[in-house]
């Protein structure tokens, strides 16, 4: 979606997946069966945005590519929200992830960047949404459109 609002995007998977991501869109292909994926993108500039869906490892030195002091935030999909209300039961663990973040926060504002926790939860009418917005937008996200129409009967 980033891509259809005019982003330069640069995806990282293995090389089996690159045609795919190509024909999505990404402009940039990282290939983390290649060898360090941070090495790779050190040939690139600075990123305004970070999803990452993976964390550990790639949260340690993943902030280092964003632009500092220009409003750049890395996301990350892994928190430790689950694993420490499991842990600790609601109170404690939300406390926990409470401290957990804010931490991070502070730490990366230092840096001139911002350090967020994404949640998402798959919703079939949002899906319908994101196809229909996506089938009226470039031709080449027809395919983004039909894979999310695979992915729907999962979800629901």
């Amino acid at each position: 979606m980033v891509k259809a609002w005019g982003a330069h995007v640069t995806v990282t998977c293995s090389q089996n997946a690159e045609r795919l991501v190509r024909d999505l869109g990404a402009d940039d292909v990282m290939d983390y069966t290649a060898g360090p994926v941070e090495k790779q993108l050190q040939t690139l500039q600075k990123f305004d945005l970070i999803l990452d869906n993976i964390g550990g490892e790639s949260e340690k030195w993943a902030l280092d590519f964003l632009k500092p002091w220009n409003g750049a935030k890395y996301v990350t999909l892994v928190t430790p929200v689950l694993h420490n209300t499991d842990r600790l039961g609601l109170a404690g663990g939300m406390m926990q992830s409470g401290v957990k973040i804010g931490c991070k926060v502070l730490k990366h504002l230092r840096k001139g960047v911002y350090y967020r926790w994404g949640f998402f939860a798959p919703s079939g009418p949002t899906l319908d949404e994101i196809s229909e917005m996506l089938e009226r937008s470039v031709p080449w996200w027809r395919k983004c459109s039909l894979l999310l129409r695979c992915l729907k009967p999962f979800i629901k």
